[in-house]
C-alpha cells in the first residue's frame, strides 16, 4: 500500500470518527429536547362526553360533585343547584391545560412520596361518562418542599408521573361553582322599600327630587340617625347568598315572619321573605312586574316610544325568569346583609334636638326704657 493510500485512509478514519461523535451529540441533544417538550397530560377528552365531574381536596376529605342534568351541570352538595357555566368551563380548561415538563417515575410505589395518591394529593379531578364509567382524571400534588414552584401530576388511569411547571389552581368548594348573586338592583332605579317584621313596618321612599330618601309618616319629633337608613334602602344593590337549599330540604320549622319589598322605577318588585333560626337567616326571593297593561306596537310610533315599550317587555320577561329561577329554593344570607334587610325602625331614628328659645336682651346702660302706652296708644306719665 502506497503512502498516498495510507494518507487517504487516515483522513477517512478521522472524518468517520468525527461524524460518529457529531451524530452522538445530535442524538443526545434531540433526546434532551424531546424530554423537555411540554405535552398535555390529558389528551383526547371530549367535554361533551363528560356527564359527571368530582373535585376532591383536603387529602381526600372534601369532594364537590358536578352532575350534568338536561345539558347543564348542577352541584350535588347544594341540592342540585344549577352550576355556573363559566366556573365549569374554567375547571375543564385548567385541567386540559396541565402540561408535563419532566418524566419522574412509572413505579406506583413512589406515588405516596410524590403526593399523587388520593390521600396525599392537593387535587384529584375525575371525569365520568353517562354510564358512570371514569373517562380520565388528574391527580396533582402540592408544590414539593425542595422546589420553589411546580408540582407532580399523573392521570388517574396511569402510573406515569410527571413534574409540571404550572400546576392548576382549582376551586374546591361547592359555592365556587354557582353564581351566588341573587339581586343586583341599580340604586338609581330604586323608588320604594317596605320593611315588615314583628316590631312593625315602615316605608322608605325617594322624594320628588329623586335624590332624597324619606320615611313615610316620619314622627314630628324624630329624624334619621346616621346613615343606616341608606343601607336599608339600597340593600338589594348587591345581595348574595351563602347556601342554596331545596325548599323540601330546608328546616321545616322556619317561620318567615319578616319581609323586605323593593320597587324599582319600571314597576319591577322584588319580594324577600325572611326567617331567622339560630345564627342563620333564611330567605325566599321572587319578582313581579306590576304594570300588567298589554304592550301594543304600531308602525306609526316614534323610535323613542318603541324603545320604551321594548324596555317594558324586557323587564317583564326578566321578572318572570327571575321568579321561575328561584322558585323552590331557600337561601341563607350573611348576617351583615340580613341586618340591613330586617332592621327595626327604632334603629334608624333618633329624637330631634330641642330648639332653644331666643334669649331676652337687656337694655344697654343709658338707653331709655320704652314708654308705656294706654289703650288709645297715648304715652303714660313716667312713675316718680
Amino acid at each position: 500500500m502506497t503512502d498516498r493510500k495510507l494518507a487517504i485512509l487516515a483522513v477517512t478514519a478521522v472524518i468517520m470518527a468525527g461524524w460518529a461523535v457529531l451524530q452522538n451529540r445530535l442524538s443526545h441533544r434531540s433526546d434532551t429536547t424531546a424530554s423537555m417538550v411540554r405535552t398535555p397530560l390529558i389528551q383526547g377528552l371530549d367535554p361533551q362526553a363528560v356527564a359527571k365531574i368530582t373535585i376532591t381536596s383536603d387529602k381526600g376529605k372534601s369532594t364537590v360533585t358536578l352532575t350534568r342534568v338536561n345539558d347543564r351541570f348542577t352541584v350535588a352538595e347544594m341540592d342540585g343547584y344549577p352550576a355556573d357555566i363559566s366556573a365549569v368551563n374554567r375547571l375543564l380548561s385548567n385541567c386540559l391545560d396541565v402540561r408535563t415538563a419532566e418524566h419522574i417515575t412509572s413505579n406506583p410505589e413512589n406515588h405516596t412520596g410524590l403526593g399523587v395518591t388520593e390521600e396525599t394529593a392537593q387535587y384529584v379531578v375525575r371525569f365520568f361518562n353517562a354510564d358512570g364509567d371514569e373517562i380520565t382524571g388528574i391527580i396533582v400534588s402540592e408544590t414539593p418542599p425542595d422546589r420553589e414552584e411546580g408540582a407532580f401530576a399523573r392521570l388517574t388511569t396511569s402510573d406515569e408521573t410527571y413534574f409540571i411547571q404550572d400546576p392548576p389552581w382549582l376551586s374546591t368548594t361547592a359555592s365556587a361553582y354557582v353564581n351566588t348573586t341573587l339581586i343586583e338592583a341599580d340604586s338609581a332605579k330604586i323608588r320604594r322599600v317596605a320593611v315588615r317584621g314583628p316590631e312593625g313596618e315602615y316605608v322608605l321612599k325617594l322624594a320628588d327630587d329623586a335624590q332624597t330618601i324619606m320615611l313615610e309618616k316620619m314622627p314630628e319629633n324624630k329624624q334619621f340617625k346616621g346613615t343606616a337608613y341608606r343601607s336599608v334602602f339600597r340593600a338589594l344593590t348587591s345581595l348574595r347568598f351563602e347556601e342554596a337549599i331545596a325548599a323540601e330540604n330546608a328546616p321545616q320549622d322556619l317561620v318567615f315572619d319578616r319581609s323586605y319589598i323593593c320597587r324599582l322605577d319600571d314597576s319591577t318588585v322584588y319580594t324577600l321573605k325572611l326567617a331567622k333560626q339560630g345564627d342563620k337567616t333564611y330567605a325566599t326571593v321572587t319578582a313581579d312586574f306590576l304594570d300588567k297593561a298589554p304592550v301594543q306596537i304600531s308602525k306609526e310610533e316614534s323610535e323613542e316610544e318603541l324603545k320604551k315599550k321594548e324596555a317594558k317587555l324586557l323587564a317583564m320577561d326578566a321578572a318572570e325568569a327571575f321568579a321561575q329561577r328561584h322558585k323552590g329554593w331557600v337561601y341563607t344570607i350573611s348576617s351583615w346583609k340580613a341586618a340591613d334587610l330586617t332592621k327595626p325602625l327604632e334603629e334608624l331614628l333618633e329624637p330631634k334636638p330641642e330648639e332653644k328659645a331666643p334669649a331676652e336682651t337687656e337694655p344697654e346702660p343709658g338707653a331709655e326704657a320704652p314708654a308705656e302706652v294706654n289703650a288709645e296708644g297715648q304715652n303714660l306719665p313716667s312713675a316718680l
